[in-house]
């Protein structure tokens, strides 16, 4: 994968759109299921790579409550810095952020018990390298629990958007970006990454979770959340027009009725 892909989200109206749009009906509901699959203990150390605007993390630092510990990092630094401004809850552990690549992690060997990765893995240049970075921070019989959008199943939410964007002949901001494929993984190629990677007992579960908006109108907005966000809101109005239309139509919008999008992902745990 094209490091691009990761710059994408340099625009400061990406990551407030993605929060905004995006996290509480996808990727919200997505974190709650990998942080409570990974059974955080009270008092526990965690690293999140790839943190976005910190969904993981906060709620890993819930679990791991105020004897914890929570470092999250992500290589963008305008959405570390939506990060940092989120909401702490009450009794949760200190969230740390650090702005790094997922290939050349800044902390420690052997300092988590945890780590966790939602939908990043598969857009990183190095897979492997990440992999491997993430099993030399782990003390032994830590585990790592990542979430990967399942290249066995539609794309859910972005399928519908690629194909309206494609077919308006936007511009790609980074290579590959209407290649659907791109964006997922089979669940063979994720377990084949953690045991190269150094995991042992690899484990891969497909799983889906049905994501709601509340309108068309809500859904369509997470548009502006995307890196092809800054592209479109540079278009003509007749041209954002007929991409909404398109992309309206692809998911099934009818009047102001909430959409429901079903979602995959392959979920992978491997300890060490």
């Amino acid at each position: 994968m094209s490091a691009r892909r990761s710059e994408a989200f340099a625009a400061a109206s990406v990551p407030l759109a993605y929060e905004r749009h995006m996290t509480p009906a996808l990727f919200e509901p997505w974190a709650r299921e990998l942080v409570t699959r990974a059974a955080i203990r009270p008092g526990a150390a965690v690293l999140d790579v790839a943190c976005g605007p910190g969904t993981v993390a906060r709620l890993a630092a819930a679990a791991a409550g105020s004897g914890g510990r929570v470092v999250a990092c992500d290589v963008s630094a305008a959405m570390l810095e939506l990060a940092r401004g989120g909401a702490a809850q009450a009794d949760a552990a200190p969230v740390r952020f650090v702005q790094c690549a997922a290939g050349q992690l800044d902390v420690g060997d052997s300092r988590f018990q945890v780590v966790l990765c939602q939908q990043g893995l598969q857009f990183f240049p190095d897979r492997l390298g990440a992999v491997r970075e993430m099993a030399r921070v782990l003390e032994p019989g830590g585990a790592a629990f990542i979430s990967v959008w399942a290249a066995e199943r539609p794309l859910g939410l972005f399928g519908p958007m690629l194909a309206a964007l494609h077919a308006a002949a936007v511009a790609e901001p980074f290579p590959r970006a209407f290649d659907a494929t791109s964006y997922a993984l089979g669940a063979g190629e994720l377990r084949e990454l953690l045991e190269a990677g150094g995991f042992d007992d690899v484990a891969v579960e497909t799983v889906e979770l049905e994501c709601v908006w509340a309108s068309g109108e809500e859904a369509v907005a997470t548009l502006a959340g995307s890196p092809f966000g800054p592209l479109v809101a540079a278009l003509s109005p007749a041209e954002r027009e007929r991409i909404v239309a398109g992309f309206r139509e692809r998911l099934g919008c009818v009047g102001d009725r909430e959409v429901r999008v079903r979602t995959a992902s392959n979920v992978a745990r491997g300890s060490r």
